[in-house]
């Protein structure tokens, strides 16, 4: 298994939302083992790219909404564009008035794993799990650097 250890200060300008900075981390953990170069979904028509596994229908949204032009394989090996493109897409879609409460670090993972939507899917309870156990293997790692 490949070990992964992502600064936290790497993955935003600015670090003020440690516990956001906290979850991507710990999806690029659990979506590609911190593998940039990292190709799944060989299987499905649209397949994955990147240390987020960033997939065409995500990028499709995020350039509807920002202008931009993107393409799912720009994630290859562009970590900061991975992240930039997560953090919008989990912004448009983990936010109060799509949700209607306050969104949590799970409803987020969730929405990242199974869409708009995500955040009440039975299907993204597991992949919940996987991220909780990323986020504390992250603190046990800060901590012993420390």
């Amino acid at each position: 298994m490949l070990l992964s250890i992502i600064p936290l200060c790497v993955l935003s300008v600015h670090a003020t939302d440690t516990a956001h900075d906290s979850l991507i981390a710990a999806l690029i953990h659990v979506e590609s083992g911190g593998n940039d170069m990292a190709v799944g979904d060989r299987g499905k028509r649209e397949m994955a790219y990147g240390a987020l596994q960033i997939r065409k229908p995500c990028v499709d949204d995020v350039n509807r909404r920002f202008g931009t032009k993107y393409r799912a394989e720009d994630m290859l090996g562009n970590r900061a564009l991975s992240v930039w493109v997560c953090q919008k897409y989990i912004e448009m879609y983990a936010a109060p008035k799509w949700l209607g409460k306050e969104p949590t670090l799970e409803d987020k993972a969730r929405i990242w794993n199974g869409g708009p939507g995500g955040w009440k899917k039975s299907a993204t309870i597991v992949y919940w799990a996987k991220v909780q156990k990323a986020i504390r293997r992250n603190e046990m790692l800060a901590v012993a650097v420390k």
